[in-house]
């Protein structure tokens, strides 16, 4: 079979190529730089900003079974913190199946992958698409001191009025700490939220509390201020209502002070301390680079703690009392631990101050990664926003810690 025409004109021109290269001036040869891993990628600029598909696929590129299922495990996070709650079904049974193995000797992750059963599964793939409907408009809402007029607890939090389409309203705490919106039963009963009654889910608090029980379920419609969240994926359990980071951020910019939360608020006009979004796994938190008595450290920002500051390491106590229950929550075993307190120095971005902040040795603060090891973090709490407002746009990545 003679070859075509096409055929001997291409073979001609590739045998001349190398030809024609001699007389080029020899380009240098750059060094090969390997693609990034998952975890490097998900920390770039590009990963921060990624869409659920876009996870998707870079994690089926990684075929390292381990980092697979350790990649696989972050989309399911992002997937609780994007409320994408009909995506997950098909996602989190497909990851069941390819690491079973390794799922099953793992208690944690065995823990995770056996959060839905089947009644769960099948609401979940029938829930529409998580939305938010926000107005530009700028609008005050009240911060409450209680939970209710009628109660008046020991201690004083930031409580907000979060309505449901069914018309029933409650008071959430404001909790900048708390990654996950949670609503207790009796409140979930009122707001018709369709509970997932074969899901479960062990979560822990700072309050060294472990293994507390939660379920998850679907509210349809919940408003925040003009702020309309629909499908709304929120865990169900016997502790406050709390308004977590995971709806905090997809508020729109805002401004928190003493007294109010105020949505699309004027820019700020300077920022003193600069915060970072941070996502570890299934939860979020917001930091401030911070220093307590010369130590580097990361403070979290976390409204739903009563205290001005508690640190994960203890200092040069000057005192000894009895810990308070935050809220209206019943009393358990927070309130039978002790915290220490301590006078020391509080140094951020720009400003150093004198502060008495306290140690409880059965808290359980998360560690934060600080020039490559990992150092005890703090919480700035409630307590402090005597001192201190809370501008927040994590959409524009514009968000500030300034003082009054």
């Amino acid at each position: 079979m003679k070859p075509s025409r096409l055929f001997v004109l291409l073979s001609i021109w590739l045998a001349a190529v190398p030809a024609l290269a001699v007389n080029r001036p020899q380009e240098p040869v750059l060094p090969y730089e390997p693609e990034p891993g998952f975890d490097q990628w998900l920390e770039s600029a590009l990963g921060q900003k990624a869409s659920l598909a876009q996870m998707r696929q870079r994690c089926d590129r990684v075929t390292d079974a381990a980092q697979n299922l350790s990649c696989s495990v972050s989309v399911v996070a992002r997937m609780f913190e994007a409320k994408a709650a009909n995506q997950l079904p098909d996602y989190y049974l497909s990851t069941r199946r390819k690491h079973a193995g390794a799922i099953t000797a793992n208690q944690e992750l065995n823990q995770l992958f056996s959060m839905f059963g089947e009644q769960s599964l099948a609401v979940l793939r029938a829930t529409g698409d998580f939305t938010v409907k926000r107005s530009r408009q700028r609008q005050m809402l009240s911060i409450h001191r209680y939970a209710s007029d009628a109660f008046v607890a020991r201690e004083v939090l930031p409580f907000i009025d979060v309505e449901a389409g069914n018309g029933h309203s409650a008071r959430f705490v404001l909790d900048t700490g708390a990654p996950q919106t949670r609503v207790n039963y009796n409140t979930a009963k009122l707001m018709g939220i369709k509970l997932l009654t074969d899901s479960r889910y062990a979560y822990s608090t700072f309050y060294g509390e472990r293994q507390l029980s939660a379920r998850l379920g679907i509210l349809r419609s919940i408003r925040v201020g003009n702020t309309e969240f629909r499908n709304v994926l929120v865990f169900v359990s016997d502790r406050d209502n709390l308004l977590g980071l995971d709806l905090i951020s997809k508020l729109g910019p805002l401004k928190i002070t003493r007294k109010t939360l105020e949505l699309n608020p004027a820019p700020a006009v300077h920022c003193e301390s600069p915060l970072v979004y941070e996502r570890i796994d299934i939860n979020q938190r917001l930091l401030v680079a911070a220093r307590l008595d010369n130590r580097r450290t990361q403070a979290i920002i976390d409204t739903g703690n009563v205290d001005y500051l508690t640190s994960a390491a203890p200092g040069d106590r000057i005192n000894v009392v009895k810990s308070l229950s935050p809220g209206n929550s019943t009393l358990g075993t927070a309130d039978t631990q002790r915290f220490q307190a301590f006078k020391g120095e509080l140094s951020l971005p720009g400003r150093t101050m004198a502060i008495t902040y306290r140690y409880y040795p059965g808290f359980t603060i998360p560690p934060s990664w600080v020039l490559g090891r990992y150092v005890p973090s703090i919480l700035l709490g409630w307590g402090a926003f005597e001192d201190f407002e809370l501008n927040l746009d994590v959409e524009a990545g514009r968000s500030c810690l300034n003082k009054i």
